[in-house]
């Protein structure tokens, strides 16, 4: 039952309003009744009632003055319906500034009071005391005092007390960390997200911990800390294995627990917190653990490196050559370099960053626009929350493949608009030192792609068009000058006559002097 207060100075008009309707039926019971502000205001303090109803003209205080009289000393758990006559209606009005639920006109109409009793009862019910609050404010801040290491002897036996930890019993830090949320989470959800994880954490410390009920500080939207009395390994793991099967059934995503160092007494829990912290900066290295102990970590140095150069040309090629094939051995072969070769989450972000910006700047230069890649801002900010190394490498593939199709798509429009112009400069610039690799960098081109597109488009490879349009072209100046062979080697692009002689046999099945002597003799 909601207890209730009647404040009026009329013991007509308290009556009149306690057998107005069954208050027992809508879940209310009339504790108390004063006949002016001054003791209304013991009664509240005394008897801490869910719900006042005043009216608000009363000798010595009156109703505003009591409304904000309690606002001051207990804050807005204390609900108020004001009650005023026709005149004081305006007068009513101000009361909304200190918060009261409703105001209503004498007589009182017992419909109106019903849906105002019923509304309230729906605020209290969903809405958790302020002193419940409050409390949690308090332990938080004791917690975050605990981990700073910043409390004297009786803030700590304060702390102790309030969250229900020993003082002198060895404790361990527990970190509970909530990976690989949906991108399509609102705020809204991500906050469901760790309370149901709260929850169901809570239930099973529940029945860990003795004593008062478990303390879980938020650090964060995914993030869970807690301090337990466990000091083994092996009953540290036991415990947080429990939580990862329990809680990750609650939550979208991957739970993993980072447990910290055994801290001997509740004064030096810092150490404790601080080393679960550092298990968590080892989350890629032990990617496959739901759970890493602080002693899992000794020995393991986080290197700070660079992602190897044949991984990331080889990337930024099979890429442009939708190969996906290689594409997914070479991210394969990334992702077991930075578990293997313990890549700090540092180097990670600096090597995936390196390999997108590598990527947009190829799509840049086909003149395409990176903005339209919908994978390109989860990647780019993947380290803005937890994500498990798999997390991280999906993202990853699906950034690629959109990017490898995306590239297709502008080659293929920029690629038939671009071969009638490659054709026509190689028949321009026959002439000068060419190669497939010189041209397809001159238009922007994979040289792979080029001479594919080309042998699609003509029917001919490139180096074949090239070398008959060179012959055509010296077989012409044989007919035509009485040029060296040597210099027309040189006029059609060849800057070695023997080769030139070697190649214009291998088309015209005689050498240069063979095919212009044969033209003379049919003179």
């Amino acid at each position: 039952m909601k207890k209730v207060i009647l404040v009026d100075d009329e013991i007509f008009a308290r009556k009149g309003l306690m057998v107005l309707i069954p208050w027992e039926k809508y879940g209310y019971e009339i504790i108390g009744e004063a006949d002016d502000g001054e003791e209304a205001l013991h009664l509240i303090e005394r008897l801490a009632p869910d719900l006042v109803i005043t009216d608000i003209r009363m000798p010595v205080l009156d109703g505003l003055e009591l409304i904000q009289t309690v606002r001051k000393r207990n804050g807005k758990s204390t609900k108020f319906i004001i009650i005023s006559g026709y005149g004081d209606f305006k007068y009513a009005q101000h009361a909304v500034r200190f918060g009261v639920q409703d105001y209503l006109l004498k007589p009182i109409d017992e419909i109106e009071l019903i849906d105002t009793l019923e509304r309230i009862s729906k605020e209290i019910d969903s809405t958790p005391s302020w002193s419940q609050a409050d409390n949690r404010v308090i332990q938080s801040s004791m917690f975050e005092k605990l981990l700073s290491g910043q409390m004297d002897d009786k803030s700590l036996s304060e702390a102790a007390q309030s969250l229900g930890l020993p003082e002198d019993k060895p404790l361990r830090y527990f970190a509970l960390e909530l990976n690989d949320a949906p991108m399509a989470l609102n705020e809204a959800e991500r906050v469901n997200r760790v309370e149901q994880a709260k929850e169901a954490a809570e239930a099973i410390l529940a029945r860990h911990i003795q004593g008062k009920e478990p303390f879980l500080y938020a650090r964060s939207l995914s993030e869970l800390g807690f301090l337990a009395f466990v000091t083994g390994a092996e009953g540290a793991g036991r415990l947080a294995e429990e939580l990862v099967r329990t809680v990750s059934g609650k939550i979208e995503g991957v739970l993993r627990v980072y447990v910290g160092e055994v801290s001997p007494t509740l004064a030096l829990i810092r150490k404790s917190y601080l080393t679960a912290l550092d298990a968590m900066e080892h989350k890629y290295v032990f990617d496959a653990k739901s759970v890493t102990l602080h002693e899992d970590t000794k020995g393991v140095v986080l290197q700070v490196k660079e992602i190897e150069p044949a991984i990331y040309s080889g990337l930024i090629e099979s890429l442009e050559l939708h190969d996906g094939d290689k594409m997914l051995m070479l991210v394969t072969r990334m992702f077991a370099a930075f578990q293997e070769q313990s890549y700090s989450p540092e180097s990670i972000t600096a090597s995936i960053s390196r390999c997108v910006h590598g990527i947009t700047r190829v799509i840049q230069t086909m003149q395409g626009n990176e903005s339209t890649i919908g994978t390109l801002k989860p990647i780019m900010h993947w380290h803005h929350e937890p994500r498990t190394l798999q997390g991280i490498k999906r993202l990853f593939v699906d950034f690629l493949s959109e990017c490898a199709d995306y590239i297709t798509e502008l080659r293929s429009s920029k690629g038939k608009g671009e071969i009638g112009k490659i054709k026509q400069y190689i028949e321009s610039h026959y002439n000068e030192n060419m190669s497939l690799k010189s041209i397809s960098k001159l238009f922007f081109m994979n040289p792979v792609y080029l001479g594919q597109l080309f042998k699609k488009t003509y029917g001919v490879y490139f180096n074949e068009f090239l070398l008959h349009i060179r012959i055509d072209e010296a077989k012409k100046q044989l007919r035509q000058t009485d040029k060296k062979v040597y210099e027309i080697a040189a006029n059609v692009g060849f800057g070695n006559a023997d080769y030139f002689v070697s190649q214009f046999e291998k088309v015209e099945g005689k050498t240069p002097t063979e095919y212009k002597n044969a033209m003379i003799s049919k003179a």
